[in-house]
């Protein structure tokens, strides 16, 4: 399962001069059939190479020469594909997904992170906690895969469950042992906290036990607490993701629609937003960003600056903030999607009713700023 640390480390990788080929691939069932896949690939291949420059055309075609093999070989094992590889530094990558993925491929100085930085917002990671008054299970859900992460049972509330109600000395004594066991729930999604970074909280199980559960969760994980639903014990991984999928969804398109109001409202007035393409790349350059918003339809072509990264809406030749040489970007977005990540900010791809929002308001970018 790949996760958002290597996703971040990704996007900080130093090519030393060198060029990332990165690739994403939609492996929908029907492409496997007849590996149709590939064709897609030899595809972005040429449409990649028509657009390189001479002097990075070799590079390119070693690079996916050596993808190109290694696709032939292996057998798709999910939905997508994210692929990174540059040979000079010795980088290879490989994630298969349980998601699909829009076909993508860029050779550049950095790894292109930012389809997996749209897919990690849309898949916001999420902890599942199935519970009742004796058994828990503890799961792990991020970029549509599931992870069961514990398992455990309040052993001696099992042993008087099973040996009959007159070895259970009072109601009371039973009621202490439950709610012995919802806090070492409670304490294991803690630890799970700190060891998984996850953004929301699902508890299943009774009514009762989740509800006393709920009651007692610490702060940080009733702050990620999104829903509490029915479930059983017995229930499979994959019900329970098909179950709770639907309701992440759900949550993350009202958090959209949140910070779309959010910054509509601050950027006017000198306030801590900007709207529109121009201000919001010049407020990512000076690293003032700490969210970027974005629409997910949007893609636009611009120039990056070699040597400060710098990015401009405009295709010229140097950077009016360095005087460098700049070179052309045909997806503007991506490189500042991957920008704000490098100077520790967050991205939020908004979709729907909050994409359209924020293009009718901003042209379909904007963003948060730090305070001052």
């Amino acid at each position: 399962m790949i996760t958002r640390e290597r996703i971040e480390t990704l996007a900080t990788f130093d090519a030393r001069g060198a060029r990332v080929l990165s690739l994403l691939l939609d492996l929908d069932p029907a492409r496997q059939i007849r590996r149709s896949y590939l064709i897609a690939f030899d595809d972005l291949v040429k449409e990649t190479r028509a657009r390189l420059e001479q002097p990075a055309r070799e590079a390119f075609l070693r690079e996916a020469a050596r993808v190109r093999t290694w696709l032939e070989s292996e057998k798709p094992r999910g939905k997508g594909l994210a692929l990174f590889s540059c040979e000079p530094q010795d980088l290879w990558q490989a994630h298969f997904l349980q998601i699909r993925l829009e076909d993508h491929l860029e050779f550049g100085p950095a790894p292109d992170v930012a389809p997996l930085l749209e897919a990690l917002d849309e898949y916001e990671a999420y902890a599942l906690a199935l519970v009742d008054k004796v058994k828990a299970r503890l799961f792990v859900v991020f970029m549509g895969e599931i992870e069961e992460t514990d398992a455990f049972a309040d052993l001696m509330t099992s042993e008087r469950d099973r040996s009959g109600s007159q070895n259970v000395r009072s109601q009371g004594h039973r009621e202490a042992h439950i709610h012995r066991h919802l806090k070492r729930v409670a304490q294991r999604l803690s630890d799970l906290l700190g060891r998984r970074r996850f953004d929301r909280l699902i508890v299943a199980g009774p009514e009762e036990t989740t509800s006393d559960l709920r009651r007692i969760l610490p702060r940080p994980l009733a702050h990620r607490l999104v829903a509490v639903i029915p479930g059983e014990m017995f229930a499979s991984a994959h019900d329970l993701l098909e179950k709770t999928l639907p309701i992440e969804r759900k949550v993350e398109r009202q958090v959209e629609e949140r910070v779309v109001g959010e910054l509509l409202e601050m950027a006017g007035g000198g306030g801590r937003a900007t709207l529109g393409l121009t201000p919001t790349l010049d407020a990512l350059s000076r690293g003032e960003v700490q969210t970027l918003v974005v629409a997910d339809e949007l893609r636009l072509d611009g120039a990056e600056c070699k040597e400060c990264g710098r990015l401009d809406p405009e295709t010229i030749p140097t950077c009016p903030e360095c005087g460098a040489a700049t070179r052309p970007v045909h997806d503007l977005l991506h490189r500042a999607m991957r920008l704000a990540v490098e100077k520790s900010g967050a991205v939020e791809v908004v979709r729907g009713d909050a994409a359209r929002r924020l293009m009718e308001s901003g042209g379909g970018i904007g963003a948060l700023l730090r305070s001052r």
